[in-house]
């Protein structure tokens, strides 16, 4: 069978060493683009460790060639793609929420509201709301019991 047909969720997996193997398919698929360090190789385990052998060994003798190996890495491309949105969403919420906190102070709210409302201030920040607006909408929200 295949190694990128095999390992497919290893590769896709949501945890460090599952990102370690999607580096190495996509060094295999672009190396200068996407260079990978083989230090982590000490710290991966048995499965993980002979999944990367598998799939480099299936990559040297059939290359770009093989069909499971390119969609396997434009998957790891859109995955790529969906962390990098998902950190620059963290980043801007970081910084939307902390101006918020502010907001909720300087209407003399405890800035912990946010915390404790965690849903709407989201809601607020992906409708695109200033901190300043949603916190004056949260000063009508009825209390928390």
């Amino acid at each position: 069978m295949n190694p990128f047909v095999t390992h497919r969720s290893k590769v896709l997996g949501r945890y460090s060493t599952a990102s370690w193997l999607r580096r190495a398919v996509l060094c295999m698929y672009s190396g200068l683009d996407h260079p990978l360090s083989l230090s982590h190789l000490g710290e991966i385990d048995d499965a993980h460790f002979n999944a990367f052998v598998e799939m480099l060994t299936h990559y040297r003798r059939h290359g770009e060639t093989d069909l499971a190996f390119m969609t396997l890495a434009k998957d790891c491309l859109e995955r790529l793609d969906e962390e990098r949105a998902a950190n620059e969403r963290e980043e801007r919420w970081t910084v939307w929420s902390n101006e918020a906190k502010g907001e909720l102070r300087k209407l003399g709210l405890d800035h912990y509201l946010l915390d404790d409302r965690y849903g709407f201030f989201e809601g607020r920040f992906d409708a695109g709301d200033t901190p300043a607006a949603a916190a004056l909408e949260a000063k009508k929200l009825p209390p928390l019991v």
